[in-house]
């Protein structure tokens, strides 16, 4: 064999070594206990430790790195419960964030958020007081008729269904507007309520910035 063969043979074979040491080097090395405490050692992931918690590692120096076990139905259940339970509470922080910095940009002071309470309440109190002054003229109107229809002189049929007939469009008038301004009345209740909440809130961000 000539020089130049033997060369070229030496390094193919050096190569060959190379790889071998490479592809150990790269291969993963997987170890646990079985059911019996036994430790086994494998090349690939262990059947018998399919349910069982298991360390990998690709070279001898690497340390070792833990596969949990996987989950059983009622912990993969649990752990999915936990997980939404973390993403809402993440949402509500969120919305919180974003509500104490609506309520310090449009509110500088206390006074501020009793400002807008009586804004919000004074076109409420307004329909209230149109619609007070509606039954008034209405119970005006109803006296009268009444009046009228207790006057003496006998009446034809065609009067007394008309005197009827208004008498009982009078007292829905009355009613329908009794109606509204107990709506109205209970829309100034809940915007007295919101006024509230939002008070409580805004010196809960304040206290809150202070510390």
């Amino acid at each position: 064999m000539s020089a130049k063969n033997i060369k070229t043979t030496f390094t193919a074979i050096l190569c060959m070594a190379g790889g071998v040491v490479f592809l150990h080097a790269q291969a993963e090395i997987y170890t646990c206990k079985d059911a019996a405490g036994r430790t086994l050692t494998s090349d690939s992931p262990i059947p018998e430790c399919a349910n069982r918690s298991m360390f990998v590692r690709k070279t001898v120096t690497q340390p070792l790195k833990e596969v949990p076990r996987p989950l059983s139905a009622e912990e993969r259940r649990k752990a999915d419960a936990e997980e939404e339970a973390q993403k809402k509470e993440a949402q509500l922080e969120e919305q919180r964030k974003k509500e104490e910095l609506y309520l310090l940009a449009n509110f500088r002071t206390e006074a501020d958020i009793e400002a807008a309470r009586q804004r919000a309440i004074a076109s409420v109190k307004e329909k209230i007081r149109v619609n007070n002054e509606q039954l008034k003229d209405i119970g005006l109107i109803q006296a009268d008729l009444q009046n009228v229809q207790q006057r003496g002189g006998k009446k034809s049929a065609e009067e007394n269904a008309d005197l009827q007939r208004r008498a009982s469009q009078l007292a829905s008038a009355i009613k329908s507007a009794k109606l509204s301004n107990e709506k109205y009345e209970a829309e100034q209740a809940h915007i007295n309520t919101q006024y509230d909440e939002i008070l409580k809130r805004y010196r809960e961000v304040v206290q809150k910035r202070k510390r």
